[in-house]
């Protein structure tokens, strides 16, 4: 899949979802192969990593580190729920780091404006999404103005930034800010998400995309929920049935031909 999406002029980033209860042990092989095979590959991608599946191993952490500045390649550390964000932190502040590495900020929880401090404090990369869980503490956030209060405060970040939406309003406002401001940044999307329209608008920016590509034991990209009263996810679930797994490279090639 990354080679195909890198054939297109795209960059990638794998996030693999493990099975509820696999041994953190596992997991962390698992992640140590992908570094392994990106090794050989003459592609651009990134490995994310969810903090819980390792149990929050100091030594397993520092051995992806490690894989991961052998092989050249990024190591990203996936957005969990609330009640793992200090784990998270503490992790990425004591573990020696040589690789480069990055985290994820949630728009939707109140702290992740005062994160970013710290997130340039530690030179990390930083990917802003809208957030899947709501913080308990502060459930009035509402997420796209949460989303571009982090924004703000990470304009002129120097260890880049990735814009993590297909909201394609939402991602304009942020593009905007942060190209004016001088402030590396990328376009990050989902596979099997609607990407023609956040291509173009990145595009329109002149700033890269990245596509996530999850694999192992992850679910669809949407649910009934995001479906119901909603046309444009209720259009998308009726490609999905009638083009499959051509529709993505469908949009691709229709968003390059736009250019």
């Amino acid at each position: 899949m990354c080679r195909r999406l890198a054939a297109y002029g795209l960059a990638s980033t794998i996030g693999y979802a493990a099975m509820r209860g696999a041994p953190p042990r596992a997991v962390a092989d698992v992640h140590l192969e992908a570094f392994r095979r990106l090794s050989a590959e003459d592609i651009d991608c990134h490995v994310s990593v969810k903090l819980s599946a390792l149990d929050f191993d100091a030594a397993l952490f520092a051995e992806l580190d490690a894989a991961a500045a052998q092989s050249g390649r990024a190591l990203h550390v996936d957005a969990l729920a609330p009640e793992t964000v200090d784990a998270t932190w503490r992790l990425l502040e004591r573990v020696p780091r040589t690789a480069q590495v990055g985290t994820t900020l949630p728009g939707r929880w109140r702290r992740s404006a005062d994160d970013a401090s710290l997130a340039a404090r530690l030179g990390l990369r930083v990917r802003v999404v809208k957030g899947q869980w709501a913080d308990s503490s502060a459930p009035s956030v509402e997420p796209a103005a949460g989303f571009l209060r982090v924004v703000d405060r990470l304009r002129n970040h120097a260890d880049g930034v990735a814009v993590a939406t297909h909201d394609v309003e939402l991602l304009a406002a942020s593009l905007q800010r942060l190209t004016a401001a001088g402030t590396p940044c990328t376009a990050e999307l989902f596979l099997g998400l609607p990407f023609r329209r956040p291509a173009l608008t990145a595009r329109r920016f002149g700033v890269p995309i990245r596509v996530y590509v999850p694999y192992g034991d992850s679910g669809a990209p949407y649910g009934v929920a995001d479906i119901a009263g909603n046309p444009v996810a209720a259009w998308w679930m009726l490609q999905d049935v009638v083009l499959g797994k051509d529709k993505t490279w469908l949009s691709i090639r229709r968003s390059r031909r736009r250019r």
